[in-house]
């Protein structure tokens, strides 16, 4: 009885704790993406439960940086998470992703949610779940027109660091049926 009273306590407090700071009337805090950051330590991976499933070094042939390392981690909901991390610890892009979604899969609201938490905090812009819905649901409209587009041709977000480096958010669909939200460098 007391394990089901702290799961319906944690489903209750689990959209407050995906908002982010501003959201929730407070400071923002800084983005993931260009600083070292200790991932499962963020509040946002706290909320999730991240658990740390690999790590991969980068070769030659990797897309996009050919040193660092993707790290994947498992969330108590199902998601995955995968994080670009550059030498030094610096995340340089992001993926939140949900395995094997059959073609045409939504996300539910709850889901919706925390993939808008997640854009907001890896980026430190700020993503409405309704904004991340509407960029699945035109991302599947595209995929009924063309089997091989991963989401809507423009993406959530795009925006420059003053040195002018390029960085997007997406939705869609990633590689092997995964539905869900990236973000980093040369997103597409």
């Amino acid at each position: 009885m007391k394990a089901a009273g702290l799961n319906l306590l944690r489903a209750a407090l689990l959209p407050l704790l995906l908002l982010t700071p501003a959201q929730a009337g407070g400071a923002a805090q800084p983005a993931w993406i260009g600083r070292a950051v200790d991932v499962p330590a963020t509040p946002l991976c706290r909320a999730l439960r991240c658990t740390l499933q690999t790590v991969r070094e980068n070769t030659p042939d990797t897309m996009g940086w050919h040193d660092g390392q993707q790290r994947t981690y498992r969330t108590a909901s199902g998601w995955r998470l995968e994080v670009d991390v550059r030498p030094g610890g610096h995340v340089s892009g992001a993926r939140l992703l949900r395995p094997g979604a059959p073609r045409g899969t939504r996300l539910t609201a709850a889901q919706t949610r925390e993939a808008a938490a997640f854009l907001s905090a890896l980026t430190g812009r700020s993503f409405r779940p309704q904004a991340v819905q509407d960029c699945v649901t035109a991302g599947l409209a595209a995929q009924d027109r063309d089997f091989d587009a991963y989401g809507p041709a423009e993406p959530l977000s795009r925006w420059s660091t003053p040195a002018g480096w390029p960085f997007r958010a997406r939705c869609g669909v990633a590689g092997a049926g995964a539905l869900g939200v990236w973000a980093g460098w040369m997103q597409g």
